[in-house]
């Protein structure tokens, strides 16, 4: 049997429940756009966590989903803003 513990690829798994960790915590998410004014498009936002474009939209968009952050369309780029209601701020 595998040991859950070790990494597969870059992603990690907590040490007592198995589960993948999450890379970028929606904490870190609000904060890198707390950091840029409180309000940034989704390369800022990739760029301040040092992550890949797609994976930080697909991540914004789930936290939307979640009332944690809005966003609106600014000159064919989506802009992203945290929520009044931050929703379930952990997940």
């Amino acid at each position: 049997m595998a040991d859950t513990t070790q990494p597969m690829g870059d992603r990690q798994r907590d040490e007592d429940t198995g589960q993948y960790t999450d890379k970028y915590p929606p904490a870190e998410v609000t904060a890198a756009i707390e950091d840029l004014n409180g309000t940034a498009a989704t390369s800022e936002v990739a760029d301040a966590l040092g992550a890949d474009r797609d994976t930080i939209y697909k991540k914004l968009t789930l936290m939307q989903d979640r009332g944690q952050v809005t966003s609106r369309k600014a000159g064919g780029i989506r802009v992203w803003s945290i929520s009044g209601d931050q929703g379930d701020a952990q997940n």
